[in-house]
């Protein structure tokens, strides 16, 4: 399963107010091996988003949590950012077992707090993630709105129509991944191809 972690391995609206949430995790998706302008290399990636409870807006008449998202190298190395936050999220590094395979979709309706900060880029204002930590004793677990809200998506092993179902800067990034284009051409079908500059690694994603 691509979304098991190794020790090896919306546009258009405000963005959230920078500051601490508490936070619940609805997203898990597997962005594919993605190619960085920036760093010159590939890498696999992989997204993990929090709907904030406390703060709403209202889409189409009903009003939902907002949203936060970063995207991630699928890694657990010592100086990864994932295992960076997924220590602080969980209050305690990982053990060695742990190390060998963590199952990154174990952690998707889990509650945390998410720390929002401001970035400024090409004239627009970004909400990034800048840390996750561990809920406070005490404090209420937020939960997902609803369980139709959840999000999992695994390129290696969910069917590649399932892309449609996620929103659609989700869905073209994935599809500018080798990996996508490795599993279409597995499966026999015509590769897409995209005109738009990809967002760069781990940071600028637009909510």
């Amino acid at each position: 399963m691509s979304l098991t972690v190794s020790e090896s391995g919306g546009a258009g609206f405000d963005p959230v107010p920078a500051g601490t949430y508490p936070a619940v995790c609805y997203e898990m998706v597997d962005l594919g091996e993605q190619f960085s302008e920036r760093f010159q290399n590939s890498s696999r990636q992989v997204l993990i988003g929090w709907q904030i409870p406390s703060e709403t807006i209202t889409i189409d008449g009903e009003e939902k949590p907002r949203v936060v998202s970063k995207q991630y190298t699928l890694s657990l190395n010592t100086k990864a950012r994932l295992r960076s936050d997924l220590v602080s999220w969980r209050g305690r590094d990982f053990t060695d077992q742990e190390l060998k395979g963590f199952d990154l979709k174990n952690i998707v309706g889990k509650p945390c707090m998410v720390s929002v900060i401001h970035k400024d880029s090409n004239g627009k204002t970004y909400a990034n993630v800048s840390g996750v930590l561990a809920l406070p004793k005490g404090m209420p677990k937020p939960a997902v709105s609803s369980p139709d809200d959840i999000i999992i998506f695994d390129l290696d092993a969910d069917p590649l129509e399932k892309i449609n179902e996620l929103p659609q800067w989700i869905a073209d990034r994935i599809r500018r991944s080798s990996t996508y284009e490795e599993r279409l051409y597995a499966e026999g079908a015509a590769p897409v191809e995209f005109v738009e500059e990809p967002l760069d690694s781990e940071e600028d994603l637009p909510f």
